[in-house]
């Protein structure tokens, strides 16, 4: 993975803010998948190989039935997410992988071909933490990997409902523990 821009520099503990658009709508203008968002951290030395992913927040669904509940309806009405970068992870370069999985219609997951499954939304952009700590970050995992283990039975059959989806790979990070 390779990203010729310039990295954005945050503090550790800060908010950061992440923006979906279209390039011919502008910031939120069509945002139809429904479904949860992941926010991952990788070492920027890693370039993104192996198991170095390290999920620092999720949002799945706010115990509601139907699509306004989902991270994609919040897109849908404000086209940003903002979430709080570990304040104690050492200052330096990380990957920031923003995600968003659209499940709608998503009936089963098949990783031998990639049919019939959920449709996966990712972008990534280089981050420079300022600040922060020693802590090295936690559960890492490989992407692939954590779908792929997470993903072995039907998701949601068509007209179920989805609020019972729990997100893929491990808990999200939490600041202070081991």
């Amino acid at each position: 993975m390779t990203a010729n821009v310039p990295a954005y520099g945050i503090a550790a503990g800060k908010t950061i803010r992440v923006t979906w658009a279209t390039e011919s709508k502008g910031p939120y203008a069509n945002i139809d998948p429904v479904g949860p968002c992941s926010f991952w951290l990788a070492p920027f030395t890693s370039k993104g190989v192996g198991k170095v992913w390290s999920k620092i927040h999720e949002y799945t669904n706010d115990g509601g039935d139907d699509k306004t509940n989902w991270c994609s309806a919040h897109l849908a009405t404000k086209g940003y997410f903002d979430f709080v970068i570990p304040s104690d992870i050492p200052p330096g370069k990380y990957i920031l992988r923003a995600e968003l999985i659209n499940i709608l219609g998503a009936s089963v997951s098949n990783y031998s071909d990639f049919t019939s499954g959920p449709e996966f939304y990712s972008s990534c952009q280089v981050i420079e933490v300022t600040g922060g700590g020693a802590a090295p970050l936690k559960n890492p995992v490989s992407i692939l990997e954590a779908y792929k283990k997470y993903y072995k039975t039907p998701l949601f059959p068509k007209g179920t409902k989805n609020s019972k989806f729990a997100y893929p790979g491990p808990a999200p990070y939490t600041t202070g523990l081991i």
